[in-house]
């Protein structure tokens, strides 16, 4: 089965300059890729990248200094049952290796 059969589709019409259309294309067939596939994969790049850089919490200096400190002084006991199994898990994976 085809790629594109797997996938449900939806289709973007844009209106674009001709010289910027020509830029596309250039760039397109250096990389050996239709257009599509070249819009398609810089428009992903792009979007992706953005929520990335949206979804990072940004903190002023003074925060930092405030999360460095409280994690610092975090009095830190034995590790709850969740953690353990997790460490066991990941002890498990590491020997099937």
């Amino acid at each position: 089965m085809s790629q594109n059969s797997e996938l449900s589709m939806s289709r973007i019409d844009v209106s674009i300059p001709s010289a910027i259309r020509d830029t596309i294309d250039r760039a397109a067939a250096l990389l050996g890729q239709t257009r599509t596939d070249f819009l398609i994969e810089a428009a992903l790049e792009k979007a992706e990248r953005i929520i990335a850089e949206q979804s990072l919490i940004r903190l002023t200096l003074h925060d930092q200094e405030l999360l460095t400190k409280a994690l610092a002084d975090e009095k830190v006991s034995e590790p709850g049952p969740f953690l353990k199994s997790l460490t066991s898990e990941y002890d498990e994976r590491g020997t099937q290796a």
